[in-house]
């Protein structure tokens, strides 16, 4: 059985205005957002994971899970709109390389009732391989 679409992301989308000074890694987060919106699922993970999980277990087990389980693949949709529209920290990196945004996922039940904040943090890597110019990616 299919589940129901998960519902779009709480936040209104500010795409490109992630706070970092690297221009594909704006672009590739703009990327993942509008894939995100379009409940493009295999889209977005093929852009999403790193490059050595690709055509993995791993790999296969995560997309099933986004598939399968609408809580969890719209809590991703919204941690990379809440980066893209620039609503995070930048708290280490280079922007060539690595970097790690910061930010507050709201929204969520605490176990004693109530809602309650989640600092969560994503960090991408620039997969890019000579020759590449560039290829952003989760990190782990």
């Amino acid at each position: 059985m299919t589940p129901p679409p998960s519902p779009p992301p709480r936040v209104v989308v500010a795409r490109g205005a992630a706070p970092t000074t690297n221009a594909d890694l704006r672009a590739r987060l703009a990327e993942l957002t509008t894939l995100a919106l379009r409940d493009d699922i295999d889209g977005f993970v093929a852009k999403f994971i790193p490059r050595d999980l690709e055509g993995s277990d791993d790999a296969a087990h995560f997309l099933a899970s986004l598939k399968t389980r609408g809580e969890r693949w719209a809590m991703v949709r919204e941690e990379i709109a809440l980066i893209d529209a620039g609503r995070c920290v930048v708290i280490s990196g280079d922007h060539v390389t690595t970097c790690a945004f910061r930010f507050d996922m709201p929204g969520f039940e605490s176990e004693r009732g109530g809602a309650c904040v989640i600092d969560r943090e994503v960090e991408f890597m620039n997969y890019a391989e000579d020759g590449e110019r560039a290829d952003w990616r989760a990190v782990g």
